[in-house]
């Protein structure tokens, strides 16, 4: 039936909102939404054309496929849309949640994360860091990736959940070792804790 892809992009959406990675880009269901938009489309055409041919008692029929071929296109677009703008909001909100999007390109989200970009959201990624990247550059002595909410305590203890290696703090060289625990600056493994590498411990 017509909308239904549509409707499951919708539906994945809402399912994965709450997912702490980013889910894989459906592209089947693009794909066949799109095509079906375009058959609509086509059908659509072909109606309005032969509408001014047919006899005044058959285009009121013709007037009701039309609408209907119409409210399908416009119900899948939205769909696709929708799905678009959510996996929008799910990347820019990651970047932001590991450092404010600064960084090249793709290297500012984990490699689970890249994986499940589509070419296209990939190349927005790009874009998105260069363009943050470039507005920091107006305003160097202000971190704008920076949480709005000051910290309770200026160190914290963590437990290193993947091996980082010798990793420079301000106060020296710390070495990070899978299952290990450390009480550092907050500033020195804020970065290692948004990106899964180290876990802050109450």
């Amino acid at each position: 039936m017509y909308g239904d892809d549509a409707l499951k992009l919708v539906r994945e959406a809402k399912r994965t909102a709450d997912a702490p990675c980013i889910p894989p880009y459906r592209d089947d269901l693009v794909r066949s939404a799109l095509l079906e938009i375009q058959h609509l489309y086509g059908s659509l055409t072909d109606i309005v054309d032969q509408r001014p041919t047919v006899p005044p008692e058959q285009r009121r029929g013709l007037t009701v496929a039309a609408t209907m071929h119409n409210l399908g296109l416009r119900r899948s677009k939205r769909c696709l849309l929708a799905y678009t703008r959510h996996r929008v909001d799910r990347i820019i909100d990651t970047l932001w949640d590991l450092g404010g999007g600064s960084g090249s390109s793709g290297a500012a989200l984990p490699a689970d994360a890249r994986r499940n970009l589509s070419p296209a959201e990939s190349e927005f990624v790009s874009g998105y860091t260069a363009l943050v990247s470039e507005y920091r550059g107006h305003y160097l002595d202000v971190d704008v990736g920076a949480a709005l909410v000051p910290p309770r305590d200026l160190f914290v203890e963590v437990r290193v959940l993947k091996d980082c290696g010798e990793v420079q703090t301000e106060n020296g060289a710390v070495r990070l070792v899978k299952n290990s625990q450390h009480y550092l600056r907050r500033t020195d493994v804020e970065p290692f804790i948004t990106a899964g590498y180290l876990r802050h411990i109450e």
